[in-house]
């Protein structure tokens, strides 16, 4: 993450920012429920974004950024995309969610949910081998599973992530 680049969109996120970076089963109504899953960048969920779909999503969730895919990059942001998935560089006010972000995917595609726990391990092993600051945590494609298996992956990553800021933040502060 070019964190410069994205605070100068005025879009903050925290250290280990968590994102389905690729699309979710179809039809989902994500935005709403990836919030409540506790994920930092709100998508659609869809392969390809439309101006209306990132209007609905920003309209269920306007306190947190929504990441666009695909679609036409001036019309997603005009829309309320804050983050567009896209080479090259993204619209004024919009960060681009480039090919070669810095990420950690600690789900899977075709097997169970993972545990917190082991999302948190995966994450912090990461974070430990550059900066946190520019990792995000993404999820991949899982749109040809199940729906429930879906949420309770994104629920792990999200809650893994967030264990481990906090286990970084008691590191930073730690003296021995």
């Amino acid at each position: 993450m070019r964190r410069d680049e994205l605070q100068s969109t005025g879009t903050q996120v925290p250290v280990l920012a968590t994102v389905a970076l690729g699309p979710l089963p179809q039809p989902g109504n994500w935005a709403r429920r990836l919030e409540l899953l506790g994920m930092d960048v709100i998508t659609t969920g869809a392969a390809v974004d439309d101006p209306e779909m990132i209007r609905a999503a920003v309209a269920a969730v306007p306190h947190r950024p929504v990441l666009a895919r695909a679609g036409d990059p001036g019309a997603l942001v005009a829309a309320g995309a804050r983050i567009v998935a896209m080479d090259g560089v993204a619209p004024h006010g919009a960060y681009a969610f480039r090919s070669d972000e810095v990420l950690v995917i600690p789900v899977a595609t075709g097997r169970p949910a993972e545990n917190a726990n082991d999302v948190a391990r995966d994450v912090l092993m990461a974070a430990r081998q550059g900066s946190p600051s520019a990792l995000w945590v993404a999820a991949p494609d899982l749109s040809d599973m199940p729906e429930d298996v879906v949420e309770a992956k994104l629920r792990a990553m999200a809650e893994g992530a967030r264990m481990a800021r906090m286990w970084l933040a008691k590191e930073q502060f730690d003296t021995d």
